[in-house]
Parts: C-alpha cells; structure tokens; sequence
C-alpha cells in the first residue's frame, strides 16, 4: 500500500516474521524488521544512504534508527518517520 513516498506492505507482513527493506532516491534507504528483545517485541528501522546493501553497511553508517512498538500503530507511526526522513533527504541532498 501506498504511503505519503512509501509503498509498503501491511502489517501481517511483518506479523509473519518477514523483512523489508526499501530505497527511495537512489541512495535513500530503509530496513524495517520485527525484532524481540527480552522483555518485548517491535518494529526496528534503520536509515543509511549510499549504494550499498543492508549487509554490506557497518552500523556506523546507520543515519537514523527507530524502535517502536509492535502494532498497526506502531508501523503508523514508522511510517511517518521514514516519510519525515525521506522528505528530509529530498530537500537536503546535492
């Protein structure tokens, strides 16, 4: 589904255990995952930019991580985030 910049899936999508990761600009990109911790489970994104994959970025090079809670909301939330920080990108990049 179509969000602001973003075309994600809904949240059965990440309820089912799945990844997804995105990009927006060429180097504008995105990973969201569901991910447990010891006493609860959420929706974890991190932003980087530049042309390399997810597994070939250190975590050094994360612009921006968010932790929110595991929900419908919580991906609303997200969302909006990662549209705030694309919109951001937009404007800012050379």
């Amino acid at each position: 589904m179509l969000h602001g910049l973003l075309d994600l899936p809904t949240f059965a999508f990440w309820d089912f255990g799945n990844i997804w990761t995105g990009s927006l600009f060429t180097e504008f990109n995105y990973r969201i995952v569901k991910r447990k911790t010891d006493d609860k489970t959420e929706l974890y994104t991190v932003i980087w930019y530049g042309m390399k994959c997810f597994d070939l970025t250190d975590p050094s090079e994360y612009v921006s991580e968010l932790c929110e809670e595991f929900s419908p909301e919580g991906l609303e939330r997200t969302v909006a985030y990662l549209n705030e920080k694309a919109a951001e990108f937009k404007t800012n990049r050379a």
